[in-house]
């Protein structure tokens, strides 16, 4: 009995064997696309905004599309943490600078990645400078996630193309970065990927750029792709109809009164949109031509100046300027001055324009400009930003009629910082024109011109947003759409079935009103 015990299989062990065949039986007969080895990892911008980063695998390739810096209180715990080996990355593939982003990417240098950054050459400039900046930042917050050398690391790998060139990046994966008209270099990303046989053709939207400033080229109209990514900063709301010329009718009138405008905008993109319409308002007579307007951001003119560079990057209204001599950013009563000249034009009495950072007025030379114009009910605050919960610009939209203001004050002692109370006497006015995100009506044209796909992905938006427009995504257009949520994996095939654009669809049917969205961060 016990030799024949012995020689016997045990009862767990055939159990295990009956379950393993079960199962290869089932995988074998499960379709193809059950079955795939490439992948979606979304390691950030799910469902909220920052921390841009999503892992695509392959089988033989593992690719980053973006690695951005999560921005908000609650998610910036995340910056140091890495969910995978960077040394088993391939490629970083950069849609544009903003620190959202690209600002985690030396991170992974200081961490054993060795390859390479592919991005337009505007964004590696813009990079470079920003990167830099974020040092300073990032000490003051006694958070050093990287060192310059990690950053010498990044740039020293950076690959730069031009738009609308496919190349091959391996056996498995080709890329061509299209225009996305966000800032100066972003990029919509085309990815065609093997899969055995066949291809998959992912489309990563990046930041959708807004049509209302005719500065950069409108993005691009991609049609065909299989799986497509796209952001949902404005959630199935739609931008109010915030024109130029009211923009430069409300500032005429102001200066008109006696008054002067502080406008505070962020340095990358906000502050050359803002120099750009005051100039063609100029031009227009809507401003009168000797209005002096003073730029006091150093960063801001930094940027300016790379902006000049690539006027090969500007819609055809800027270029027909620029072909035509006009230096975009330049224009009669132009003042490009230090923070202490432009404080003491205050001084003169006169009517003027302050274009300053910070575009929330929470620090920067903004707060001082405040401070002298605050109690004149004559000026005009202009807002053409995001401004976060909490910030000094939040509360002066919410209407409240005495704050607090973070001041510098210079001393024997050096520049001491303090604050004090002000009653707000001066109009405060929001321009929503100057947004560099699509709103929800533009996402959806855009994605009603692919005609099918195989399903939709929605991030860079809160919660609510993002899943509010993958159900009008899929409800609007007919197309397949999920949010994901953070660190979700998504497997996919070129064998997964296709849905059709729906007949007779209305992409925009449905929109909310855009004041009842926040605008977009500045990013």
């Amino acid at each position: 009995m016990h030799e024949r015990f012995q020689t016997e299989e045990p009862v767990d062990n055939q159990w295990r064997r009956v379950l393993s065949a079960t199962l290869i039986f089932l995988f074998l007969a499960l379709p193809s696309w059950a079955q795939a080895t490439t992948s979606l990892q979304f390691l950030g911008a799910a469902r909220t905004v920052g921390g841009s980063a999503c892992l695509l695998e392959t089988g033989k390739s593992r690719i980053l599309i973006d690695f951005g810096s999560f921005m908000s209180p609650e998610d910036r715990f995340r910056n140091d943490l890495l969910p995978f080996d960077p040394s088993t990355i391939d490629y970083v593939l950069l849609t544009h600078a903003h620190s959202d982003h690209g600002g985690r990417i030396p991170l992974l240098y200081k961490n054993g990645f060795r390859g390479k950054v592919v991005g337009i050459g505007a964004t590696k400039t813009l990079t470079r400078l920003l990167l830099g900046a974020s040092l300073d930042y990032t000490d003051r917050e006694t958070v050093a996630l990287f060192g310059s050398q990690d950053i010498a690391a990044m740039m020293k790998n950076f690959m730069s193309l031009s738009y609308d060139r496919k190349i091959e990046l391996s056996p498995d994966i080709a890329v061509r970065f299209r225009n996305a008209g966000h800032i100066l270099g972003s990029a919509m990303i085309e990815i065609w990927c093997k899969d055995g046989e066949r291809v998959i053709k992912i489309v990563f939207s990046g930041d959708m750029g807004n049509t209302s400033i005719p500065l950069l080229k409108a993005p691009f109209d991609i049609r065909e792709g299989d799986f497509v990514i796209v952001e949902a900063t404005y959630g199935t709301t739609q931008r109010t109809k915030n024109k130029t010329t009211q923009f430069g009718t409300d500032i005429g009138k102001t200066l008109q009164a006696g008054g002067s405008v502080l406008i505070p905008a962020f340095t990358l993109d906000r502050t050359q949109k803002v120099l750009f319409t005051l100039g063609r308002l100029k031009r227009e007579g809507i401003i009168p031509d000797q209005t002096p307007v003073y730029a006091d951001s150093g960063m801001a003119r930094r940027i300016t100046r790379i902006y000049g560079r690539y006027g090969g990057h500007f819609h055809p209204e800027a270029r027909k300027l620029t072909d035509g001599g006009q230096d975009l950013f330049l224009f009669p009563g132009l003042h490009d001055v230090s923070g202490a000249e432009a404080l003491r034009a205050h001084d003169l009495g006169k009517p003027a324009i302050y274009v300053t950072s910070s575009g929330m007025l929470d620090h920067g030379n903004a707060p001082q400009h405040l401070e002298k114009m605050i109690e004149d009910p004559r000026n005009l605050l202009a807002i053409v930003g995001w401004q976060a919960p909490g910030s000094l610009g939040s509360r002066l939209l919410v209407g409240e009629q005495r704050v607090r203001i973070p001041v510098r004050r210079e001393g024997e002692g050096g520049v001491s910082a303090g604050s004090v109370e002000k009653d707000v006497k001066m109009r405060i006015m929001q321009f929503d024109l100057f947004s560099n995100h699509a709103d929800a009506c533009q996402v959806l044209n855009w994605l009603a011109g692919f005609g099918k796909t195989k399903h939709v992905f929605v991030i860079h938006g809160d919660k609510e947003n993002t899943i509010n427009m993958a159900r009008m995504i899929d409800h609007n257009l007919g197309f397949r759409a999920v949010a994901p949520e953070l660190n979700d994996r998504i497997f996919i095939s070129a064998d997964q079935q296709d849905r059709n654009l729906k007949a007779g669809a209305i992409p925009c049917v449905g929109l909310g009103g855009s004041e009842k969205q926040e605008e977009d961060m500045g990013f």
